[in-house]
Parts: structure tokens; C-alpha cells; sequence
């Protein structure tokens, strides 16, 4: 089979899904993205909403990432030129349970601009993606995959198909096909996540842009969305639950969970502004607890690939370097012939 012609299919149009399209597209590959979403976001989406004060933004999903990887470094950097990411900068602190405070990290905190979704639409630039198609079937023929969509639509037939999607997805979508990979990803847990988004008619008296609190019994995480390079409209904050106060707390309805959050927002800060805006947002699959796994997954007999944070970590980085780096197994697969 001749690499430079070969038909690729990748099942989710996330970092990991668009940093594996990325390497086979520039290899010669054809390359078809699908992904069940509206538009580039997913776990890095990026909220806007009206208020009478004007369109306010929220990045309710990640808050930033940062580049350790020599590989995603370039990326960053590639990626920065274009005007896509840009460094994270101002009073990014974490309380810790007995008091103290100290820097939020000691390292670069990058973020995309104008909002965390930029990362997504600037990598998924020139690939051809499919939005807001859901891939419900799989089946291999022969040597061919073919796809179907949830209404029943065929999307084709592909000499290899990446998954990348959440760990809680893969099985039922491909273990019918490769149960071996559905049995790791069976053994995965992902951490639940309340995300809140408030705008208000002034800024708030707090010195800190970013705080994070160890020992919270609600707040994981809080975010001066305004302090991010690129962003315009009224004063936004982001305000992120704890994992296990999420989870006692999952079926309970948006509206509710967006007031919980905001009194304890409001406590933390002592402060009282005018809300001009709220809602909530629940992320069931927010991140990995644990991840298991030696980076991605390829059988190369059968030409199927998976990737994901859950194969490799809890980070923006990790989903960049899993899919990528199965993108150059798969390419070495083809050149070598296996």
C-alpha cells in the first residue's frame, strides 16, 4: 500500500485528533476528520453570550495548558506566530490549605487568543473536518473500515481509522472491533466537572487573575477570563468544582448549580457586584483521573489507531503528543510496509 495515497478516517476533531490528521496530512495522506460537534471547541470551547453590557466570553472548558515536549514546543511556537496562542500572564496564584500562597506554576501558561477554541480552529486549519457528525458505526470489510453516521448515513469506506475520542466513547464505538482497545479504555475513569460563567456590571476587588484552592469543599479553580490576552466584552469569571463535589452534585439542573457557584464565588472574594449574566456547564468527561497506557494505540495488522489524554495524561500536551505520535507510527508503518 502506498502511504501518499492511503485514506485515513479520525473520529474526533479534538487536540489529539487534529494533532494526528496534522502529521498524516502532510505525509500525502487523505485525511477525513469527523467530529459530533457544531464547531472547533470540544473540551477547549470557548462560550459567548449576551449581557446588557454586551457579549461577554467565557473558556469554560480548559483553562490554559503549557509545552514541556520539544515537539510541542515548535507547535506552541508555530502556532503563536500565527496569532492563535499567546502566553498567560498576571497575578495566577494557589491558596493552599494552610494559608500560603505561591505562584500558580513555574513555567509559561499559555492560553488560546482570542479564546481557548483558537487552538483548535488554527490546528484543524487546511484539514478537511466534518462537523456535527456523529461516527455511530464501524465495521471492516475486507481490509476496508467503513463508517456510518448515527442517522444511518454511510460515510465511507477508509484503509485506516484513528479513534480519539473520551475514553468513556471508545468502547462502545469500536469494541465490537477491537475489543483489546476497548478493554483499556474500560479501565479508564474520567473526572467529572461543574464549570460556572459570570459576567458582572464591574471589575471585582481581588488582586489575582487566576487562583487555584487546595482544600475547597466547592471551588477547584477561578479564572479573571478579562486577563487573558485577546479578550473584550464585560468583566467574565470562570469558575471551575471540585471533582468530587461535581460528582454529588451531576444531575443536578444548570440554573441551580450556576447559583451555588456563584455565592461561593462571591464568598471567596468578599466581594457583592451585580451579576449581568450566569450559567452552568457540565463536563462529564472533563479529564482522566488516571492515565493507563503507553502513549496511543495501533494495530497495525488491521490498520487501527486510538489516542487521547487517557492514554497519556491529563494535559492539553499529553492529548497533542498522543495523537501526533501515533500519526508518526502510523506513517512508519506504512513506509516500513507492516
Amino acid at each position: 500500500m502506498s502511504y501518499a495515497m492511503t485514506k485515513t478516517a479520525i473520529i474526533g476533531a479534538g487536540i489529539a485528533g487534529l494533532a494526528c490528521a496534522r502529521v498524516l496530512a502532510c505525509q500525502g495522506h487523505e485525511v477525513k476528520v469527523f467530529d459530533k460537534g457544531r464547531g472547533p471547541g470540544g473540551r477547549m470551547s470557548t462560550r459567548r453570550a449576551p449581557t446588557p453590557m454586551g457579549e461577554a466570553s467565557f473558556d469554560h472548558g480548559a483553562q490554559y495548558f503549557t509545552a514541556r515536549d520539544p515537539a510541542f514546543v515548535t507547535e506552541v511556537a508555530r502556532l503563536t506566530t500565527l496569532g492563535a496562542i499567546a502566553p498567560w500572564t498576571g497575578n495566577l496564584v494557589r491558596l493552599h490549605t494552610d494559608g500560603t500562597i505561591s505562584p500558580l506554576a513555574n513555567e509559561t501558561l499559555y492560553v488560546g487568543a482570542p479564546g481557548m477554541n483558537a487552538v483548535v480552529r488554527a490546528l484543524g486549519e487546511g484539514l478537511n473536518v466534518v462537523w456535527a457528525t456523529r461516527v455511530d458505526g464501524v465495521q471492516l470489510v475486507g481490509r476496508a473500515w467503513h463508517l456510518t453516521s448515527e442517522t444511518g448515513v454511510d460515510l465511507g469506506a477508509y484503509d485506516q481509522i484513528v479513534c480519539a475520542i473520551p475514553a468513556e466513547q471508545v468502547a462502545p464505538l469500536i469494541g465490537s472491533v477491537a475489543p483489546n482497545f476497548a478493554d483499556q479504555a474500560k479501565a479508564i475513569t474520567s473526572l467529572p466537572c461543574w464549570t460556572g460563567m459570570f459576567a458582572f456590571d464591574r471589575p471585582l476587588t481581588t488582586s489575582f487573575d487566576a487562583l487555584r484552592l487546595d482544600g475547597h469543599p466547592i471551588v477547584d479553580f477561578i479564572a479573571n477570563n478579562q486577563s487573558k490576552p485577546g479578550r473584550t466584552g464585560p468583566v467574565s469569571y470562570v469558575v471551575q468544582a471540585r471533582p468530587d463535589w461535581t460528582a454529588a452534585h451531576l444531575e443536578e439542573v444548570p440554573e441551580t448549580i450556576a447559583e451555588q457557584l456563584a455565592e461561593a464565588l462571591m464568598d471567596i472574594i468578599e466581594d457583592r457586584p451585580t451579576l449581568i449574566f450566569q450559567a452552568a456547564h457540565r463536563w462529564r468527561y472533563a479529564r482522566v483521573d488516571v492515565s493507563r497506557g503507553p502513549g496511543h494505540l495501533w494495530d497495525h495488522t488491521r490498520n487501527i489507531g486510538v489516542c487521547g489524554d487517557w492514554l497519556s495524561g491529563p494535559r492539553v500536551e499529553s492529548a497533542w503528543a498522543s495523537g501526533h505520535h501515533l500519526g508518526l507510527a502510523m506513517r512508519t508503518a506504512q513506509v516500513s510496509g507492516d
